[in-house]
């Protein structure tokens, strides 16, 4: 099964903004940051030979996607870390990402699946572990709860330990909490305003990465909120005072 021209243009294309970012992350973060998993995930869609497999192993030449692989920040926010023992720590991203081509330009949902784990891993006395990941729901799933199509649900045991010491935890799988969607152009932003926010600082006054992620809030953002504020209708700009943005969602550059 042939991937068309077409598509392979578009797959490049993203491939090149993946290199691109890992680029500006070597240039203005540098330090110990591994790119190697963005670059990896860069030659996934140049591989014309390799189309993304949907869950069930359906296979669609239209369909593009990449899969990062244990991509590591630094842990910066310790401030108010539990417990206080815990003086040093990392963030591990691993992200897969599967998409039609097609709905890229079109005001609707870019994605066909997306799971966006994070594991966030402290070490003090002992290793400790914290965990979430955002998710795009099956929308053919039957289910007994509500599920948004997005959603954030938080993981305490993230390595899956059968001898995880759970204590007085309860843990169940809802709230699924409302949340927008992110690839890994949008989700450097979302990681390092959280857990590493001098790198999200030295970014963010850096013209190619803030109109990489112009172009991705376009893309994959405007979609999910104009349709959300498109359920309350007529929606009518002007009425809008809310402001700054910027204080509603401060990754939104």
């Amino acid at each position: 099964m042939a991937v068309s021209t077409q598509t392979m243009h578009f797959r490049e294309e993203k491939a090149a903004q993946l290199v691109q970012m890992a680029n500006l992350l070597e240039t203005y973060v540098g330090g110990n940051l591994n790119t190697g998993p963005i670059h990896k995930a860069a030659g996934q869609l140049r591989d014309e030979n390799k189309i993304p497999l949907l869950k069930g192993g359906i296979v669609n030449p239209d369909v593009w996607g990449y899969d990062i692989e244990d991509f590591e920040i630094p842990l910066e926010t310790l401030k108010h870390v539990k417990p206080s023992t815990i003086t040093k720590g990392s963030v591990f991203l691993n992200l897969k990402i599967r998409a039609n081509v097609n709905a890229w330009d079109d005001m609707n949902d870019p994605f066909l699946e997306l799971n966006f784990k994070v594991d966030v891993k402290g070490v003090g006395e002992k290793v400790y572990h914290f965990g979430f990941h955002i998710d795009r729901h099956d929308l053919t799933a039957t289910s007994a709860e509500p599920h948004p199509v997005y959603h954030i649900q938080y993981n305490i045991n993230p390595t899956n330990s059968a001898e995880f010491d759970y204590g007085s935890i309860m843990y169940i799988d809802t709230p699924r909490l409302l949340h927008f969607p992110l690839d890994f152009i949008l989700g450097v932003g979302f990681l390092t305003s959280n857990f590493f926010p001098t790198a999200f600082s030295i970014l963010a006054e850096e013209r190619g990465f803030v109109k990489l992620n112009n172009h991705y809030q376009e893309k994959i953002w405007k979609p999910y909120y104009h349709t959300l504020a498109n359920h309350w209708k007529p929606f009518h700009q002007a009425d809008v005072t809310w402001n700054p943005t910027s204080d509603i969602c401060p990754i939104l550059l």
